[in-house]
């Protein structure tokens, strides 16, 4: 699914649609970022925040979403059934389908693809390509 990052608004519902979670439902009670084990700056709790708040751009770029470790510690701790980890697994997809790919496959040769198992380009490249 290709996200419209221009308009805050509409990126943030669309992350919804795309990770079925409801931003909104979140009180902020904290229960998230107390479990966290990365110690994630900003905490998730504070980047479902700033989506809240409509700053969609300044969460999918925040350093933080890939310090999340998909633990689902600040999931499983959510009294009202959010999931934190899907949400910034959902930042990251789209981080990453709005960059412009860092390798080029074709760069590679066919000599290195000749001689690499499928499963291991394809693990290898899936967020990356």
């Amino acid at each position: 699914m290709q996200i419209n990052t221009e308009n805050n608004q509409a990126a943030i519902r669309d992350l919804e649609i795309a990770t079925g979670e409801t931003i909104s439902d979140c009180y902020q009670c904290g229960k998230c970022t107390a479990g966290c084990p990365a110690s994630m700056d900003p905490s998730p709790s504070l980047l479902i925040h700033l989506l809240k708040l409509g700053l969609f751009t300044k969460a999918v770029n925040s350093a933080s979403i890939w310090d999340c470790m998909a633990c689902l510690t600040c999931s499983e701790r959510c009294p009202k059934n959010v999931s934190p980890a899907a949400i910034i697994e959902g930042l990251k997809r789209i981080h990453l389908n709005n960059m412009e790919p860092e390798i080029n496959l074709n760069s590679l040769g066919q000599e290195f693809l000749a001689h690499s198992t499928q499963q291991a380009v394809v693990s290898g490249f899936r967020k990356f390509v």
